[in-house]
């Protein structure tokens, strides 16, 4: 008998949490901050066989800008399998439930940010946003000084002059910037701040980890601000950067993009009839696996592209350039479980 696939439940949190633990190699405080402010049974699904949860993945509603666009988006996260279970095909159910309810209630987009990428190539899916990985050089060392917390809104205002040109980042608001904060501090996170004549420029929030500390958010109004901000860290800090930062460091591919409903997309982000007649090839997403117009309608006109969905995603988000149709943008997304 197949395994039962269906939405969590409140119930069902100390045995997800359980999974999480066996899977990835976050902090307890992270997990217990996880399970508590982000846990969202009515969004996340398992695959159950025996009364036992065998494979899981979570997921958080958020809005991403995509090309300037503000679109209704799913964050997939904690995608594991119990250990045992590994190669039955569980991650892929679990993951098709959850990009089904997308569909049903009009969320578009989903988007994650895969352990390894190898994994997700079975369903298709293709590298849709880049990061810079910088290493604080060992000289000069200078005492680091950690700055006050300043408010949420203060903040938010940096975040979101520092992330509105990327395409693929999450449009955040007040309340998502505090859950941000308390995120990235519940393991033991440390905050620095670059102010200049008493405007915040940029800010960086520092964890502790095996080698020192590791910046998981670092951003600056401007892309020229980030040597100052990281100056003030410890030697051999690791940062991760938007791509287009000004420090050398290892450019990395990021995270995916998941076009749950090609269709609409291709309406809201291109909305040409004339610019192509593109066969998309989907059998994860079958109402995906379909020949449409530029402006996302089904035709039965000769395709003049074929491509697979989580190609097409790399195109319409602007991680790769498509003819005169879409250009190159930016892709990064600060947000990352």
């Amino acid at each position: 008998m197949p395994p039962l696939v269906r939405t969590l439940t409140p119930d069902d949190r100390a045995e997800a949490k359980a999974i999480w633990r066996a899977r990835f190699d976050d902090s307890p405080a992270f997990t217990d901050w996880f399970f508590t402010e982000r846990f969202s049974p009515e969004t996340s699904f398992c695959a159950e066989e025996n009364g036992t949860i065998v494979s899981i993945a979570h997921g958080s509603p958020m809005r991403l800008n995509v090309r300037g666009v503000s679109l209704p988006a799913m964050m997939v996260s904690g995608v594991a399998t119990l250990p045992g279970n590994e190669g039955r095909g569980l991650m892929k159910r679990v993951m098709r439930a959850l990009l089904e309810h997308c569909y049903e209630r009009g969320i578009p987009l989903a988007f994650h940010t895969p352990s390894h990428f190898s994994i997700y190539r079975a369903i298709g899916e293709f590298p849709c946003s880049d990061a810079r990985l910088y290493k604080k050089p060992a000289v000069p060392a200078v005492p680091v000084e950690w700055d006050d917390m300043p408010s949420a809104e203060e903040l938010l205002d940096v975040y979101r002059a520092a992330t509105a040109h990327y395409s693929g980042c999450v449009l955040r608001d007040t309340l998502q910037m505090e859950r941000r904060m308390c995120d990235l501090l519940c393991d033991g996170g440390r905050f620095l701040s670059l102010r200049v004549n008493g405007t915040l420029e940029g800010y960086l929030f520092a964890s502790p980890d095996e080698t020192g500390f590791y910046c998981e958010e670092a951003l600056c109004r401007t892309p020229d601000a980030y040597p100052a901000l990281v100056s003030r860290l410890p030697k051999g800090t690791r940062v991760k950067l938007p791509p287009d930062a000004s420090l050398p460091g290892r450019r990395y591919a990021q995270g995916v993009l998941v076009p749950v409903d090609v269709s609409y997309l291709l309406k809201t982000l291109c909305g040409r009839p004339e610019a192509f007649t593109l066969r998309v090839l989907d059998p994860f997403l079958p109402w995906n696996d379909a020949v449409f117009d530029g402006a996302g309608r089904r035709t039965d006109a000769p395709p003049t592209d074929t491509l697979s969905s989580g190609r097409l995603s790399q195109f319409l988000c602007g991680y790769l350039p498509f003819r005169d149709v879409f250009g190159e943008c930016t892709c990064f997304c600060a947000d990352e479980y």
